[in-house]
């Protein structure tokens, strides 16, 4: 297996490269997501729950951001937008 270690930029390159690729109707209801959220979100918690449910490479996401960077709070994001789209299975796995 061959590792590639992308730089910051490429990074966020390659998000926002993912990004594009969603039909923007998916953006009217993330947007309503957001507006109904009753915490204060931060710019990096929005690009990451963007990230989760617009990648075209897998059915899910994992967040893994250093503690109390608001990890629930982009997986709440995650959930409000796939139930505004009707999708009602949804598996969380949590470390105990």
């Amino acid at each position: 297996m061959i590792k590639c270690r992308l730089t910051p930029y490429q990074a966020k390159h390659f998000a926002y490269e993912l990004t594009k690729r969603v039909p923007s109707d998916s953006i009217q209801k993330f947007t309503s997501a957001l507006l109904d959220a009753q915490v204060d979100l931060n710019p990096h918690q929005v690009e990451a729950a963007l990230f989760a449910f617009r990648s075209p490479l897998s059915n899910g996401a994992i967040l893994a951001d250093e503690v109390g960077l608001g990890k629930t709070i982009e997986a709440g994001l995650v959930i409000s937008q796939k139930w505004a789209e009707r999708k009602r299975k949804i598996l969380i796995i949590v470390p105990s």
